[in-house]
């Protein structure tokens, strides 16, 4: 907690709790990370577009929340001297599970996933329809991906560490 000449004490959760109200749908916040320094704030948002297929806001999107988050943080008096960051999560971020696997569905994914003898991996999938405590995967090889049958594994989700979106260019 720092707090400032104005007696102002600000935390995460305040930066947090103005973002909230300065956001609108279709635009979420995806992480917010505070650094407080010596009388300095560096702020850091990242912005999930929930009606875009990969989740990415666009640079005009982070231009118009940075404008209004500006606004409003340059509210809490000249003593709170901060740096905002605002940008999108990505085409390529990292998905949260297990929710992201539901709402990618049919993209390409990046997960790191279990092998025999306790080794882990990083693999390419398709994702298919989550069932239950499972998710449906297709396993992507450039060579063969234009092929109508490849054959698909269900995997419990419990067992995939971490993964993020992947995109083909």
């Amino acid at each position: 907690m720092e707090s400032f000449g104005n007696g102002l004490v600000y935390t995460e959760e305040n930066i947090r709790e103005l973002i909230l109200r300065v956001l609108a749908p279709p635009l979420a916040l995806f992480s917010l990370q505070v650094q407080n320094r010596k009388n300095h704030a560096l702020i850091e948002i990242e912005l999930d577009h929930l009606t875009d297929k990969t989740g990415s806001a666009s640079l005009e999107d982070c231009e118009n929340v940075s404008r209004r988050l500006k606004e409003e943080l340059d509210l809490w008096g000249e003593e709170f001297d901060f740096t905002l960051q605002v940008s999108s999560a990505g085409a390529e971020r990292v998905l949260r599970l297990p929710e992201d696997l539901s709402r990618f569905q049919g993209l390409l994914v990046k997960l790191e996933v279990p092998l025999e003898a306790g080794k882990w991996d990083k693999r390419l999938y398709r994702l298919g329809p989550v069932s239950g405590d499972s998710v449906e995967l297709t396993l992507y090889d450039r060579k063969t991906r234009h092929k109508k049958n490849q054959k698909s594994v269900s995997m419990p989700i419990a067992e995939i560490r971490k993964g993020n979106l992947y995109l083909e260019i």
